[in-house]
């Protein structure tokens, strides 16, 4: 697959043909006075975005292009043309009001201009349908007969050979590829020759673990079971099973005797004894009540007048003096059993209140000697009978629910045993994988031998692909320059230009193994080899040239026309026309932008 040509219905957008090898995507900044002006704005890196929207790329984010600029974009239809080979090409048609809507015409001859074309092969497929007969992507896809794996469309693998200035963070993982490790890392497997399939069912198999897990403990919350209860359960069981047995003995031969003597013993001895001492605890407390309350109605007796008559009587005569002498006396008497009343008050308020916890007691006692007699006396009734048989059921009932418990705590095992068994598959999992990334991979060794032959050509340094296991048992992948000399991975690699270069070698070493495949013949990086000194950017140049004539790769390349390097004679590097694929400036009219306007 190689792109020919993208255009549009609104000449406002630059109508660009790619030549088959190198392409330049040249940036002229012509007022370097204003520092206000942004070089990226001129188009060429929004250049890609337009492209991966034309590779059906599906519209979610507002931060996307289109969306974040529709209203100015909305009446936007594009058309980008590609070839599959000498006698076979497809244009894409999708417009931004209606991007869902996919539009698809195949046809045998390049550079076709289909703006005004009313016959198209499919017209307005749905971009996710779910049909694979109108489903876009799966058309393309049948059409490129691309050499992977069924499942994985054409977009797969794209985000590798549309790298956009934030892509070279990472030589393997795009900032594309977001969310689980399933949904990228056994795709690159496959990309690099192994089979992704041994880290899917891998990493499928730990999601399945994680979800039991997960499942298991709302389980025992819901349950309110654990597994380590079974032994304390069929003891209970144990327990209450005898004592169902016994009742059903007792029920089946109708003997209570055992139950009769015991409750007469209860209440013969326990109940009949303590109301007997709180009989006499009540007569007790009633007899000192009434003496108390005798005491507090009785008055002072003291006749002054009475007791006059009898000395008169006795003719022995009383004056004045004598008189006042006796009231005192009895103002004496009065204060004494005031106090005595006193007294007596509160004794008899102590004594109420123990007197009514007695007579409560006794309510209680007689109650339940009441109830003891009335089952002696109906011994032989069905009243007796269902009485025992309520407590069978009863036990019956607490019997039933150990044994519901039980067939809880089996659910409880039985996830535990499934998820001991889930350990043992990943176990094997785990040495299948390691096992499978050992074996010889043909196409494997050829990505890290193109990448090395790469890496030297261009930054005269060596660097290796390489993988480790990483504490979860997953393969990382990394590239780094290596030194020869102390055999150990260089430091330089952390640098970001370095970084980039390793991106780059990286993407045209995939293609440069699949050059003879069904598979992506082009690349666009964007921003490669800013920050290059020009001797390292122009070994980049002179190799990317020569592998796109030698593996027939398409390269897309963006750069600022300061950027382009100077030889030793102090001469521009000097691209072809035909190389320039496109030009942009920053006009005061904005006709020099991608889309002739600012954003």
């Amino acid at each position: 697959m190689k792109i020919c040509q993208i255009y549009s219905n609104n000449n406002k957008f630059k109508w660009i043909k790619f030549n088959k090898h190198l392409n330049v995507i040249l940036g002229i900044i012509k007022d370097k006075s204003n520092e206000d002006t942004d070089s990226h704005n001129l188009g060429k890196s929004t250049l890609i975005y337009v492209i991966d929207f034309m590779f059906l790329k599906e519209i979610k984010s507002n931060r996307d292009l289109f969306k974040k600029n529709y209203d100015r974009l909305k009446d936007f239809t594009f058309f980008m043309e590609l070839k599959k080979d000498e006698n076979s090409y497809v244009t894409i048609k999708r417009n931004v009001k209606n991007n869902t809507k996919i539009s698809i015409k195949f046809h045998t001859k390049p550079f076709q201009d289909f703006r005004n074309e009313a016959i198209w092969d499919y017209t307005d497929l749905p971009l996710t349908s779910k049909n694979v007969e109108k489903n876009p992507k799966e058309i393309l896809n049948n059409f490129f007969s691309f050499y992977t794996k069924e499942e994985y469309n054409f977009r797969k693998y794209l985000g590798y050979f549309l790298r956009t200035q934030y892509d070279y963070d990472e030589v393997f993982k795009l900032n594309k590829f977001k969310g689980k490790m399933i949904n990228w890392k056994p795709a690159l497997l496959d990309l690099l020759g192994f089979d992704g399939d041994y880290l899917k069912d891998k990493l499928a198999l730990e999601s399945q673990i994680e979800l039991t897990k997960k499942y298991l403990e709302e389980m025992k919350e819901e349950l309110r079971v654990s597994d380590y209860e079974i032994d304390v359960i069929h003891s209970l069981i144990e327990a209450k099973s005898e004592d169902k047995e016994k009742l059903e003995e007792e029920i089946n031969r109708f003997d209570f005797y055992n139950k009769e003597r015991e409750n007469t013993r209860i209440l013969v001895e326990d109940i009949e004894s303590e109301i007997s001492n709180l009989n006499n605890l009540e007569y007790k407390l009633s007899y000192e009540i009434e003496k108390i309350n005798g005491t507090l109605k009785r008055d002072l007796d003291f006749d002054l007048e009475k007791v006059e008559s009898i000395f008169n009587e006795a003719k022995i005569l009383f004056g004045d003096q004598i008189k006042k002498s006796y009231n005192e006396l009895v103002q004496f008497n009065e204060d004494i059993i005031q106090e005595r009343n006193t007294y007596q008050a509160k004794m008899l308020r102590k004594k109420g209140d123990e007197l009514q916890l007695v007579r409560k007691k006794l309510k209680e006692l007689n109650d339940e000697r009441k109830s003891k007699l009335a089952y002696i006396r109906n011994s032989n009734t069905m009243a007796k009978f269902k009485k025992y048989q309520n407590e069978l059921v009863e036990t019956e009932n607490e019997i039933s629910h150990l044994l519901n418990k039980l067939d809880n705590v089996d659910v409880i095992k039985s996830i535990n045993k499934k998820l001991k068994q889930m350990d043992k598959d990943l176990e094997e999992s785990i040495q299948k994988l390691e096992e499978h990334l050992e074996k010889p991979n043909d196409y494997y060794n050829e990505i890290k031998s193109h990448f090395r032959t790469l890496s030297k050509g261009i930054l005269g340094e060596s660097a290796i692909l390489y993988y480790i296991m990483n504490t979860n048992d997953n393969p990382d992948f990394f590239a780094d320059f290596v030194n020869i000399n102390e055999s150990k991975v260089d430091s330089q690699s952390d640098g970001y230009s370095y970084k980039k270069m390793l991106c780059v070698c990286f993407d045209l070493a995939v293609l440069l193994t699949y050059s003879k495949k069904r598979f992506f013949k082009f690349v666009y990086h964007d921003g490669a080899y800013e920050s290059m000194s020009d001797t390292r950017k122009i070994k980049y140049l002179d190799k990317v040239r020569e592998i796109c004539d030698k593996f027939d790769i398409q390269y897309i390349f963006t750069t600022l026309s300061d950027d382009i390097p100077r030889g030793t004679d102090n001469k521009l590097y000097d691209f072809t026309e035909d190389e320039i694929a496109l030009e942009l400036s920053d006009d005061e009219d904005n006709l020099g932008r991608l889309f002739s306007m600012k954003f």
